[in-house]
């Protein structure tokens, strides 16, 4: 469709930028000045919501009125002419008002890019906000909480320093070996598994920096589970080895 009447946008929205312009193509009859104020009168208009009064300078020294309207207006200003003219500037405003819903409902490139990275940006802070809160909540617990040093039961005899594991075995006979020699250890001096297991775990991080602890486990593994999957097993071993005795000395 032919650009018939100027539409201009601003932050209120789309406005047909003249009366004046629509009042000339409805090919009204009476005076444009008695059209516009029986218009208002009659149908409600409010100034400020509906229309805004522009003021021009002639170049006789006069001045002009006219008023920019929204789309709403023009179109129900050119329904109540009951005209052909006037039936054509609704259908020309209804067509410029989907147009523009169209651009306005399609975001650009760019504004979908600053909508990610917005939103990016707030995932962050939120993160950086909860690790804050985690890291406060540590601080405070390991303020108030002691736990005790775990001390090695009296037939466990420390090794200052391993420089070596002892030699690779397959991961199954390893495991076999030293499930074989805790049990052996236990039976031979009646001591608990699990403060014996303990003990090589806390063992294996000051001797080796192998924190048992945390290391991840997969659902349903035991420390020891987690231990050969890493490939920590051999430096096990070799704690047995040096560590537990049989014979008391």
């Amino acid at each position: 469709m032919n650009e018939l009447i100027q539409i201009t946008t601003d932050e209120q929205g789309p406005k047909v930028k003249s009366a004046r312009e629509l009042y000339g193509f409805l090919e009204v009859k009476s005076k444009f000045a008695d059209w516009f104020k029986n218009r208002v009168h009659k149908y409600g208009f409010v100034e400020g919501q509906d229309f805004v009064t522009l003021s021009k300078n002639l170049e006789n020294g006069g001045r002009e009125l006219d008023y920019a309207l929204t789309l709403d207006m023009a179109k129900e200003l050119a329904m109540v002419e009951r005209t052909e003219k006037g039936k054509e500037a609704r259908l020309y405003f209804i067509e410029k008002e989907k147009q523009l819903r169209q651009l306005v409902s399609a975001p650009t490139n760019e504004q979908l890019l600053i909508q990610l990275v917005s939103q990016q940006t707030q995932l962050m802070a939120d993160y950086q906000q909860q690790l804050a809160s985690l890291r406060a909540d540590v601080e405070s617990i390991r303020g108030t909480v002691r736990l005790p040093r775990p001390s090695a039961p009296p037939h466990l005899k420390r090794t200052p320093l391993l420089t070596s594991p002892s030699p690779k075995r397959p991961a199954s006979d390893l495991r076999q070996a030293v499930k074989h020699r805790v049990n052996e250890y236990c039976g031979y001096h009646g001591a608990e598994q699990g403060e014996t297991y303990n003990y090589l775990y806390k063992r294996l991080n000051e001797v080796w920096s192998v924190n048992v602890y945390r290391l991840i486990r997969l659902n349903g593994e035991s420390l020891l589970d987690a231990i050969e999957r890493y490939g920590y097993l051999d430096k096990m071993y070799g704690l047995i080895m040096a560590e537990l005795k049989y014979v008391e000395e």
